[in-house]
């Protein structure tokens, strides 16, 4: 037989056990009671959202922010109180019309943007580009394009130039210039800082010997990679449609001297063109 004190320790637990269950029972249900009154009565609170579309790295300026009443319930995390809070940060996203602007998508001023926007895993790089991809304008940060290299492979004997597409569907980071020397003067040359990863920076790295590189521009919706074997001069300069090893027979111009035999029959004479 049990002894009266064992007894009165497991009733003591049990009742414990039992209140802390209806504790959290009516916790529960407080909460839900709170929410569904704070949704019919539409409350809200007030957030800053965007005035206009906001670009990636914009410095945020007063008129492309404003106050906002937002559903308390569905409130982003991370949204903003006060503009004050958001004017003079540069963005780090895109951020779209009438949406809230969040503590994560800004960059404190004076910090550098470059590095914040290298994702994980992934290097920037810059590369010197040819004049016509520089000056033209066509390509901006955020573009996608395929890098492509030009030049005669090491240990090639017949040393013929090849053109080659080494990287495909490449984000660009920024575009800006560098400044060298040529003829003792010194010239800015475009650059592109390209979002690569190790490997590919590896491939960029040995491509830049054959600068300067250049850069094809793609549909923001197409991510398909296509294999290419390349292309050598004498691929380029051959004539469409004809196999290699095979004669190819042309007509002579017409303006083109030609040779011609008289025949003789009977009493008649004809004269015969020979090409």
């Amino acid at each position: 037989m049990r002894k009266p004190g064992t007894i009165l320790l497991l009733a003591v637990i049990l009742g414990a056990l039992v209140a802390a269950w209806v504790y959290n029972r009516l916790r529960q249900q407080e909460r839900a009671i709170d929410v569904a009154r704070r949704a019919a009565a539409g409350e809200t609170v007030d957030v800053v959202v965007a005035n206009t579309t906001i670009p990636i790295g914009s410095r945020l300026e007063a008129g492309q922010v404003r106050m906002a009443r937002w559903p308390a319930d569905v409130q982003p995390d991370g949204a903003l109180r006060a503009t004050d809070a958001a004017i003079g940060n540069i963005v780090r996203t895109t951020i779209e019309k009438n949406q809230p602007v969040l503590q994560a998508q800004l960059i404190p001023e004076g910090a550098g943007l470059l590095s914040l926007l290298i994702e994980d895993g992934m290097r920037a790089m810059s590369v010197k580009v040819d004049g016509v991809t520089g000056v033209s304008g066509f390509i901006t940060p955020n573009s996608r394009v395929d890098v492509l290299v030009s030049g005669s492979p090491d240990g090639s004997e017949d040393r013929q130039q090849r053109s080659k597409v080494i990287l495909q569907n490449v984000r660009v980071l920024a575009i800006g210039k560098s400044i060298e020397q040529k003829d003792e003067k010194p010239v800015e040359v475009p650059t592109v800082t390209l979002l690569v990863s190790p490997e590919q920076a590896e491939k960029l790295t040995l491509a830049t010997r054959q600068e300067p590189v250049s850069l094809a521009l793609r549909n923001y919706r197409d991510e398909e990679l296509v294999r290419t074997a390349g292309v050598s001069t004498s691929q380029l300069f051959a004539e469409t449609g004809v196999r290699a090893g095979v004669a190819v027979r042309t007509a002579p111009r017409a303006d083109a001297p030609g040779y011609s035999v008289e025949v003789l029959l009977g009493d008649k004479s004809t004269r015969q063109a020979v090409f």
